[in-house]
């Protein structure tokens, strides 16, 4: 009985963020001013929604060193990616933060222009991906990336892609490292949205540490060389406390 309560609770919460979606894209972007003002409304309505799954007992969130993630700056975020909710409950505790979104996700009715605003669509030419990131970065803002591209569980390590090193290369930003980890498995791959599990998940954030591009640059002069050392820095800090 309890796992179809939270079933339907849990459809009831993609609904929820669907209507949620329309009403920012058409009742409150197009008032807004600037930029600025539209990343503050989409952060605030994503704390909403993650206080709202808290207080329906879905998750629960334990949060190490809360401080020093909240107080990021204009880096690069890297993470470990258990869930489909990772972007939204990052967004939702970092300030000032986007992230690259799948080019469909800019032709969907609910988000394009959520999307075209405020984040970077993946469908683009290195040279243009890194200009637009380098805009991203020039409006103060942070970089999301989940360098292994997918959803994994705690005892799988997929190969970290060197993307990150390359925007951290080209844009001299530092990259920040998070370790995201769920008590149980929670909109995994293949695992249906409604299928949440009889008690709430136990969602845990920690904070890792700080590549400081500027360093490694030093260290490191020749550009693969620096690329292959920040990658191979990341797969330890994000995959190696955990073995």
């Amino acid at each position: 009985m309890i796992r179809i309560v939270r079933s339907f609770l849990s459809v009831f919460l993609f609904l929820y963020f669907g209507v949620g979606a329309l009403y920012v894209r058409f009742c409150v972007f197009p008032f807004q001013k600037n930029k600025s003002d539209s990343y503050k409304t989409l952060q605030n309505s994503w704390i909403f929604f993650i206080k709202l799954i808290q207080k329906l007992k879905i998750i629960k969130l334990e949060i190490n060193n809360l401080d020093k993630i909240k107080n990021i700056k204009n880096s690069i975020i890297v993470s470990t990616h258990p869930s489909f909710i990772d972007i939204v409950v990052l967004m939702s505790i970092i300030p000032n933060s986007t992230c690259f979104v799948a080019e469909r996700l800019s032709k969907n009715l609910l988000l394009k222009d959520i999307v075209k605003l405020l984040f970077i669509v993946n469908n683009q030419s290195v040279d243009d991906m890194i200009k637009e990131t380098s805009k991203k970065f020039d409006e103060n803002l942070n970089l999301i990336i989940f360098p292994m591209g997918i959803r994994h569980r705690k005892n799988e390590y997929p190969k970290i892609r060197r993307g990150t090193s390359l925007i951290a290369s080209k844009t001299g930003r530092n990259i920040v490292m998070l370790n995201l980890e769920t008590s149980y498995d929670f909109l995994q791959i293949n695992q249906p949205f409604y299928d949440i599990g009889s008690e709430p998940v136990i969602y845990s954030i920690d904070y890792l540490g700080k590549i400081v591009t500027e360093d490694y640059k030093k260290q490191y002069p020749d550009d693969v060389t620096f690329r292959t050392e920040v990658t191979k820095q990341i797969t330890k800090t994000l995959y190696n406390h955990k073995k």
